[in-house]
């Protein structure tokens, strides 16, 4: 019994110290897993950026949640961080309501519109940036533009908003797919009609006071339409403005794309960077008013906390900010012939500080690439990048495939272009004729695993089809396929079958001659 109990207890304590070293072993990967939740992330696509240059004019770290870089000579995305990361952009949100009042206000250089008394009723208590302007103050619509990008006006955009919508309503303008808004099944948030799930916060999460246009306007529900013309899949808008609402959202790619397309339409390249804004004369506004860009890389001079964010080469475009976005910054700058773009979201420590840190990060990028970076071609028209075998043809078995168009990308300086890898996805055989210059398939172009550009292969010749190989080939591709075999095969068991009972049919038709010629006797 004694024996027992001592055995027992033995196994018990073994048992214990096995589960503390489970524990242990849980606890260790615990910890490792926090820990490597808790590294920085590096960019998934571009190119490697150290921050810490040992420039004191640069940032030593990202300080945004998401950075997304462009060089729009090549289309190559040179950094990124948490480039699709929904995030509240703020007032970056009226590159938007810029393509949708420019697309939709007939001569809107010249269109003189009234600002509403809804203006005033929607922006009370919001605590909104304003351009100043007044309910009933005649402004035209290139005048609405400057006040909506240069300083930001919340007031020119519920203006230009207000103005579309009373355009469509009277019937002025009417798009093919236009949603009916007396129609419900319209109602929501995009093109579609249909409503769209909040992606980040509950709608009670809304500015104070903000109201959500998304059910209602129909400038709204163009700027959702415009968004998914352009691929942007993460971006939902429901105001012209960026007031915070948790259905207001996008991330630094899509702000990129927006912002790409925003730049081809006239007047806007030439508004954003203007450091400030001549306000006319009005007919309530009898004064000239001078009008500040709220993006500070666009002025030479300290700000009220005595920082200077000027960068020379900066020539727009957009800044935006409130408490749930902190400070976002959609920039360009041009330089050595290049012209890049970034979009900076999420800086919350620089806004809690008062210090434009986006800014900084921005600077910090672009002094990186104009002096690191530059344009390389990696695939010419006509290098032969692949081949792939040819049927039909006579005395040739082979199709060599060249790359269709120059390809230019940028790279870092030290890179060569060798050390580019290209990938064809291309059909095992093709099969003849071919003409030259015939899409066979495509190239991927690839540095340290990171796909930098596509080119489309092309057949480097014209081959003819020689009828003789083609029915040649075809019989003998027939022959040997294997549903031919396997039909051949099944009507030579048939055959055997056959002849195995014609066999046994014969021997018993003897049997039976035998059996009755004895029976005669």
């Amino acid at each position: 019994m004694a024996i027992t109990t001592q055995t027992g207890r033995m196994e018990e304590m073994k048992n214990r110290k096995q589960a503390g070293w489970r524990r242990l072993f849980a606890s260790i990967l615990a910890l490792c897993a926090l820990t490597f939740c808790a590294m920085p992330a590096y960019a998934a696509e571009g190119f490697t950026f150290k921050w810490d240059t040992g420039d004191e004019r640069d940032s030593t770290e990202p300080h945004c949640k998401s950075l997304f870089m462009v060089n729009l000579d090549t289309d190559t995305v040179v950094y990124s961080l948490n480039p699709d990361e929904q995030l509240p952009m703020a007032s970056m949100t009226k590159i938007m309501t810029y393509i949708v009042a420019y697309e939709n206000i007939p001569d809107i250089e010249h269109a003189v519109i009234t600002v509403p008394q809804s203006v005033e009723d929607d922006l009370a208590g919001t605590g909104s940036s304003l351009a100043g302007v007044q309910v009933g103050e005649e402004l035209t619509g290139l005048q609405l533009l400057y006040l909506l990008m240069v300083p930001s006006g919340n007031d020119a955009a519920v203006t230009l908003m207000e103005y579309v919508d009373d355009l469509y309503e009277s019937g002025k303008i009417v798009p093919e797919d236009a949603p009916d808004p007396e129609d419900p099944g319209a109602q929501g948030g995009d093109a579609s009609g249909t409503a769209a799930e909040p992606s980040m916060a509950p709608a009670e999460d809304r500015g104070e006071g903000v109201i959500d246009y998304s059910g209602t306007s129909y400038f709204v529900q163009q700027m959702n339409k415009k968004a998914e013309e352009l691929g942007c899949r993460n971006t939902h808008f429901t105001n012209p403005h960026g007031l915070h609402d948790g259905n207001h959202y996008s991330t630094a790619r899509d702000m990129a794309a927006i912002t790409k397309y925003a730049m081809t339409l006239p007047n806007f390249t030439k508004i954003v960077s203007q450091p400030w804004y001549e306000k006319p004369a009005t007919n309530l506004s009898p004064e000239v008013s001078t009008k500040m860009n709220t993006n500070k890389m666009l002025l030479n001079y300290p700000d009220e906390n005595g920082n200077n964010y000027f960068y020379t080469y900066a020539s727009g475009i957009k800044t935006g900010s409130h408490d749930q976005a902190g400070f976002c910054l959609t920039s360009s700058a041009t330089a050595y012939g290049y012209t890049y773009i970034i979009v900076a979201m999420g800086d919350m420590e620089g806004y809690a500080q008062g210090i434009h840190n986006e800014m900084r990060d921005s600077a910090t990028l672009y002094r990186w690439a104009f002096t690191s970076l530059q344009k390389k071609t990696i695939a010419s028209q006509g290098d032969v990048l692949s081949s792939v075998k040819l049927e039909y043809a006579y005395q040739k078995d082979e199709l060599l495939l060249a790359a269709d168009q120059n390809v230019s990308v940028m790279l870092p300086n030290d890179v060569d272009a060798t050390s580019i890898r290209v990938t064809v996805d291309a059909p095992e055989s093709v099969q003849a004729p071919i003409r030259k210059g015939e899409q066979i398939g495509t190239a991927t172009l690839s540095y340290v695993d990171e796909v930098i550009a596509t080119v489309p292969v092309v057949a480097t010749e014209s081959v003819s089809r020689s009828d003789l190989i083609a029915g040649w080939e075809q019989g003998r591709s027939l022959l040997t396929s294997p549903w031919f075999i396997a039909v051949m095969a099944a009507i030579g068991a048939l055959i055997v079958v056959y002849l195995i009972l014609v066999v046994f049919y014969r021997r018993k038709q003897k049997m039976l001659k035998r059996v009755k010629k004895f029976r005669d006797l």
